[in-house]
């Protein structure tokens, strides 16, 4: 199954979006105009989302108009494409619409295949238990960790081409004090996996503790 979902910032395929600056019209820009706006050499289509809207930004104080997109850019693999969603500012000053930036909400990868549950396992076989725990939270275990696998909503977010975060779930007992106090939970840790290139194994992780509940 390809990825067609989860929040990315920072992609670094994105910068090929941001080459235009600065172009001007009178009246809300053209399709036309707004694609040649976004678009940079990597990009191979943009597609706009519902006709635009005139706001005022609390952030940056000041009214802007905007469009949501859709873009499909390259990467440095040939068969892999980021899938870039957000949306293109214009500021709007004595009826001239100014092109701003743009503001990226997700990307998302076509082209690589999440990781899978038989994945999972034979990253877990390769790693650790421990190290897709953290050692705080693994040296709190009482027995055995009852169970350890992708979660139910992975959350899958690729950094870029060559990391991807997504949530696995936990079940086990942990201490909770040191007079013999202990609670049975369900957790889940977001990993965060590197490799060196697309055509590598995995070859490092870091854990970060997620959401839990008491059973």
């Amino acid at each position: 199954m390809k990825m067609k979902q989860l929040f990315l910032t920072g992609f670094t395929t994105v910068a090929a979006l941001l080459f235009a600056a600065g172009t001007q019209a009178y009246g809300q820009p053209t399709d036309a105009q707004i694609k040649r706006d976004i678009s940079g050499p990597k990009t191979v289509s943009v597609t706009l989302g519902k006709p635009g809207t005139r706001s005022w930004s609390s952030g940056f104080k000041k009214y802007i108009w905007s469009r949501n997109f859709e873009a499909k850019v390259r990467t440095d693999d040939p068969e892999v494409f980021a899938i870039v969603s957000g949306y293109a500012a214009y500021d709007i000053v004595a009826g001239r619409y100014t092109f701003w930036r743009t503001f990226i909400n997700s990307n998302t990868i076509e082209g690589i295949q999440n990781p899978s549950e038989s994945d999972i396992e034979a990253l877990i076989s390769k790693f650790g238990v421990q190290k897709f725990m953290g050692s705080g939270y693994y040296n709190n275990v009482i027995g055995e960790v009852e169970s350890l696998k992708l979660a139910t909503d992975p959350k899958f977010v690729w950094h870029n081409t060559n990391s991807v975060s997504f949530r696995v779930t936990t079940v086990y007992t942990e201490k909770i004090n040191d007079v013999g106090g202990k609670r049975r939970v369900e957790r889940n840790f977001e990993i965060r996996l590197y490799r060196p290139d697309t055509k590598a194994d995995w070859n490092n992780m870091i854990s970060s503790a997620r959401e839990y509940k008491e059973l």
